[in-house]
Parts: structure tokens; C-alpha cells; sequence
């Protein structure tokens, strides 16, 4: 092993001296190093692997090539961390041009990192990872087939999504709208299709109806949703498209989707702590205030409301300036 490495790294600095030559040599020993992989230590590999990748030009499509090399070989190497590092991370879609790769190399690429990332337990790059990786396929051709791991990792995180719907707001209609997502129609994760559906589109109504089938209910409770925290949800977006303002108890328990009349306090109550909905109530008038509500996201009519109400406080206080301004000519 010791004769075979040193050799290794004699070769690599007579290619570093080839200067019209150095991607040929450079090939040649990638090939000869990967076809005594089992000679050789799995961090000395790598480190071999690495010496080649930076003889060569950063453009060059032969980096895609090694890079794809280290990244098979990282995790027997233990070096997994150093693959799916944010400077790498940060930089795929540049090397996806400089490497000029096509859909598919760019796929194959994100789902070799795809993997390594979730070897290294780093959550939140791993969920952007997915998202690239996932969103990388609308832009082939070919049928999409996810693998069981992936199918499964792509499940949970829509899951995830509807656990959060507003601060994964637009995580989830990023997912909804990935064609391996929709894919998912036409396999047992059928309802879960369905379900994100009525949440991205905040169908109270769709989401009920929904819910009244018992094999849809069976799946909820084997992806640990529960029915209940989903009607929670449904009230909360209904709460939020209601203007700030006064509401009977009528117009709360329809627009809540509460069976009830009964119980529309307790709704009321449960919309408060969620503290996307500031609410008080008024039990001799019985009567909501609606004092405020958070907004899922900021589209055209979002903006174009807080426009309105901008507007409105600018007004009011010119007219409080105005007031005083009159007020002080009469002193």
C-alpha cells in the first residue's frame, strides 16, 4: 500500500508538469487510481482524488467526474461533512455552468450530495438540498422515478410542510408545485396529494370533504396527522381572510366551519394561542372583534392592502398635524 501511494503522488506531480497534456494524464491516473481503490486508504483516496481535481482547469468537465469520484468514496472516507460543505453548497448552480452539465449529470449530482448531506444529520441543508434535487427533475424529459429513499424522504418533508403551514408557507407551494410531487397522485401517498392541495389553496370546504373519507383518515393517522389539528389550521386561514372588525356569533360559526354554536368560543380561544389571530370576545353582545391576524404570505392583495393602510394612518396623521397646527394659531 505504502509503494502504490507514494507512486500515486510521484504521478501526480509529473501531470502537474504536463502542461498541453494534463487532462489526459489526469484521466488516465483517475482510472488507475479508482481500479486499486481497494489498495488504497480510503482518506488517502480521497486526498489522490482531490490532487487531480485541482490540476485541472476549473471549467473542465473532468472535475464533474472526480467530484462525483469523492463524493461516491466520501462516507467510507468520513468525509461526508467536507462534500456537502456550504461553500459547496452555495456553488452548484455555478458549477452546474462551468461544468456545462446537462439536466441529467446536474440530477445525478444533486442526489449524490443529497445523500452524503443526510448521512450528516444537517437538517435545514438537507431540506434545501431536496427541494433543488426535486425541482432538478421538472427539467427532464423522461419520466420521473424517485427511489423508495427519496420518495420517502420527499413524503416526510410535505408532512413537515403541513405541520407548519405558515411559516413553511412557501416551502409547501414550492412542493405542490414540483411535477415528482404531483406524481405521488398515483401512488398510496395519494391522500397526502390531496391534502396539500386544500392547503395550499386554503380550501376549508375540499379539506372537510376530504376528511369524511375514512381511508383518508386511516392514512392521516399512519403520517402522525391528526384531524384535528388540520381543522385548526383550516379555521385559522378562514380567520385570516376576514377583515379586521366585528362578527356575530352566526357569521363566526359559518365562517369557521364550527358544527356548534356552542362551541364557537372555545374555536375563538384555540385561533388566539395559535397567536396568528388576535381576537376578543364579547359574550354579553355575543360578538367577535377581530384585531388583527398574520398574514401566510405576501402576494399582490397583501401588498395592496397594507398600501391601503398606509395610506390611511398617512392620512390620519396629516389630519392630526393639521389639527394641531390650527389649535396652536388660536393660542
Amino acid at each position: 500500500k505504502l509503494t502504490i501511494e507514494t507512486s500515486a503522488v510521484m504521478a501526480i506531480a509529473v501531470a502537474a508538469r504536463i502542461e498541453d497534456e494534463t487532462e489526459k494524464a489526469v484521466t488516465a491516473l483517475k482510472d488507475l487510481f479508482l481500479e486499486n481503490q481497494e489498495k488504497i486508504e480510503p482518506l488517502t483516496l480521497l486526498s489522490l482524488l482531490t490532487s487531480l481535481f485541482n490540476l485541472i482547469d476549473e471549467r473542465s468537465k473532468l472535475r464533474y467526474e472526480i467530484f462525483m469520484a469523492l463524493g461516491a468514496r466520501a462516507k467510507n472516507a468520513d468525509a461526508a461533512n467536507w462534500m456537502v460543505g456550504q461553500d459547496i453548497l452555495d456553488s452548484l448552480d455555478l458549477l452546474k455552468e462551468d461544468w456545462n452539465l446537462t439536466s441529467n449529470q446536474f440530477s445525478e449530482m444533486l442526489l449524490m450530495l443529497l445523500k452524503l448531506c443526510h448521512s450528516t444529520h444537517k437538517k435545514e441543508e438537507f431540506g434545501e438540498l431536496l427541494l433543488k434535487y426535486l425541482a432538478s427533475l421538472d427539467e427532464e424529459e423522461k419520466k420521473i422515478s424517485l427511489d423508495k429513499e427519496v420518495q420517502d424522504w420527499t413524503v416526510d418533508s410535505v408532512c413537515e410542510t403541513l405541520k407548519a403551514p405558515f411559516e413553511m408557507a412557501n416551502r409547501m407551494r414550492t412542493l405542490s408545485n414540483l411535477r415528482c410531487v404531483k406524481e405521488l397522485s398515483a401512488t398510496e401517498h395519494a391522500p397526502l396529494v390531496e391534502m396539500l392541495d386544500s392547503y395550499v389553496n386554503e380550501d376549508f370546504k375540499k379539506y372537510l370533504a376530504f376528511a369524511d373519507k375514512k381511508e383518508n383518515l386511516d392514512y392521516m393517522v399512519s403520517r402522525n396527522i391528526t384531524h384535528d389539528e388540520n381543522i385548526n389550521h383550516f379555521r385559522v386561514f378562514a380567520a385570516c381572510k376576514l377583515p379586521l372588525g366585528e362578527y356575530s356569533y352566526e357569521v363566526m360559526h359559518k365562517a369557521l366551519e364550527v358544527p356548534e354554536k356552542d362551541d364557537i368560543e372555545a374555536a375563538v380561544i384555540r385561533l388566539v394561542l395559535t397567536k396568528k389571530v388576535d381576537a376578543r370576545i364579547d359574550q354579553a353582545r355575543n360578538c367577535i372583534h377581530i384585531r388583527h391576524t398574520a398574514q401566510r404570505e405576501f402576494r399582490d392583495a397583501q401588498w395592496s392592502e397594507l398600501g391601503t393602510q398606509l395610506r390611511k394612518w398617512k392620512e390620519g396623521v396629516k389630519n392630526v398635524l393639521t389639527t394641531l397646527y390650527k389649535a396652536r394659531q388660536e393660542i
